[in-house]
């Protein structure tokens, strides 16, 4: 254990359920822990995990029944495994038997994190080339234009074609001087 202070978190999923079975077996083989618990869906909302994470400090321990407790998706635990590492804050993981402040935990950790680093390159990998293989097949990617090509138009013939200011054409056809002032450094 940890110099600093001992903390158990214990969560399920629904109304229906109790954090009682997790906090009975986790109070007693932590005795001196404090208990900190909720009642949270599978979303991201859980509010005094949050809460005691911003609290712990370097040489604290948090203590869970497993590392689900922590959250829904794999990369969310990975990113607060490591958030709680780099801290110095030491988790405990009961169903994983990983204490993660020995060496066989870190190396867990260090493995855990390596593959959600690599599980992360490779969705920005697949991701670029997706948006690549779009651009090539000529899909217009972005938000949809929501000025009618016509009125941009209209604009930067006043402009071009009839002498009117940038501001006066803008006004008269009814969109922004910005918007045409880069409509007309397009066409």
């Amino acid at each position: 254990m940890g110099k600093g202070r001992e903390f158990i978190y214990s969560r399920v999923s629904t109304d229906g359920q109790s954090v009682d079975a997790q906090a009975i077996a986790l109070s007693r083989r932590y005795p001196c822990a404090a208990m900190v618990s909720e009642t949270a869906s599978g979303g991201k909302v859980r509010p005094m995990l949050d809460t005691l994470v911003a609290q712990l400090k370097s040489g604290d321990t948090l203590i869970v029944a497993a590392l689900d407790r922590l959250g829904r998706r794999a990369a969310e635990v990975l990113t607060l495994i490591e958030d709680l590492s780099e801290r110095g804050v030491i988790l405990i993981s009961e169903r994983e038997g990983i204490d993660y402040s020995t060496p066989v935990g870190r190396l867990v950790t260090q493995i855990l994190v390596s593959v959600a680093e690599m599980e992360r390159a490779m969705i920005a990998d697949r991701t670029r080339a997706g948006l690549a293989a779009a651009r090539a097949k000529g899909v217009k990617l972005g938000r949809p234009r929501v000025i009618k090509q016509s009125t941009i138009d209209r604009g930067v013939s006043l402009v071009r074609e009839r002498g009117f200011s940038v501001a006066r054409a803008a006004r008269d056809v009814g969109i922004s001087y910005p918007y045409l002032a880069m409509a007309l450094r397009h066409q």
